[in-house]
């Protein structure tokens, strides 16, 4: 089993956002989306390999080998779920606001029980942290996301905060490992249900 870029039980996928080329989102402060992606990805992935499960990464460090196309670079995000025979991608980002907006929420397929499941359970554990507000699900249905609209491996999108408010990217930069833990109990209590 593995886990890839995000994470699963039989391979498991976790995908650290961005990346490279792709900063992603930037704070007022000079903060990279990319860079947090990256911590908490890892730390996710470590955590989930403590429970037994094989995890895959899309990337490790800030170095990317694909292409600087974006859909040449989400789409070979996609394909190394699928040649991994990864069992679910998780995808981490940070949102970003040019208005007053806070809290996490989870991109996933309302039409596909097990990545709501998976997300109503990873929502539940970030609940305990009480260091943002939920603002729920997301249906990719009506907003399309390309790694989760095309991948065929069962997949859902984390915004684990705002990264332009400073409560969330204060919580997010320095309790990390708080939100990794969350995130992998969330999709352990999922699997194990």
């Amino acid at each position: 089993p593995y886990i890839l870029g995000n994470t699963y039980q039989n391979l498991r996928k976790l995908q650290s956002a961005h990346g490279g080329y792709d900063v992603g989102a930037e704070s007022n402060y000079g903060d990279y989306e990319k860079d947090i992606n990256l911590d908490i990805a890892l730390l996710v992935g470590k955590q989930l390999k403590s429970y037994g499960y094989k995890v895959v990464y899309t990337r490790t460090s800030d170095s990317v080998s694909w292409s600087n196309d974006n859909v040449e670079d989400l789409q070979t995000r996609c394909d190394l779920a699928k040649k991994k025979n990864a069992d679910l991608f998780v995808s981490i980002h940070l949102n970003s606001s040019e208005y007053d907006a806070s809290g996490y929420e989870i991109y996933c397929d309302f039409n596909n029980k097990n990545t709501v499941k998976l997300s109503n359970s990873i929502l539940k554990q970030l609940d305990q942290l009480y260091y943002s507000t939920n603002r729920g699900l997301l249906d990719t249905n009506e907003t399309p996301l390309y790694v989760v609209a095309n991948n065929e491996v069962d997949a859902i999108l984390i915004e684990a905060g705002f990264i332009s408010d400073d409560s969330d990217l204060y919580y997010l930069k320095n309790y990390t490992n708080n939100v990794a833990t969350a995130i992998a109990k969330g999709i352990k209590k999922s699997l194990n249900e």
